[in-house]
């Protein structure tokens, strides 16, 4: 598990988990262990009213982003979520060299950046520190 504070957003990028959509109550079972170990080992404070949006790849794992809406002082004990699932999003690798030798095709430049459509978790893996995942659709724009 990687966690990242982008933009007043926790981003959990979870590498080879996958939640479970089809069983409502064992989603939120998911979710509810995930805000624990956030809140007793890392100590983040999620009171209040949070957006939770999920993006699932199949081949990576999930991405979940959680965005803090309304914090209500006096109930500093109650969560309240909203949950958002999107399946099967495309994710992208996003890195500065040309050089990785995983790939010699599909490698699209943007901006002085590269960026690799993941399709291949097993070669991915070992380069994971080198770059960045980009998993909104609007990575080329």
């Amino acid at each position: 598990m990687k966690i990242e504070n982008i933009d007043e957003k926790v981003v959990i990028y979870l590498y080879r988990y996958f939640l479970s959509y089809d069983d409502k109550d064992k989603l939120n079972q998911e979710i509810k262990n995930i805000f624990l170990k956030l809140i007793k080992i890392y100590n983040y404070d999620f009171f209040g009213f949070n957006k939770v949006t999920i993006y699932e790849n199949k081949i990576y794992g999930c991405i979940i982003e959680i965005e803090k809406i309304y914090s209500d002082s006096l109930y500093q004990d109650i969560i309240d979520l909203k949950v958002v699932v999107y399946n099967n999003v495309s994710f992208y690798f996003e890195f500065d060299d040309y050089i990785f030798p995983f790939y010699n095709k599909d490698i699209v430049k943007n901006n002085n950046k590269y960026y690799i459509k993941i399709d291949n978790s097993k070669k991915l893996y070992k380069y994971l520190e080198y770059g960045k995942i980009i998993y909104k659709n609007d990575m080329l724009n």
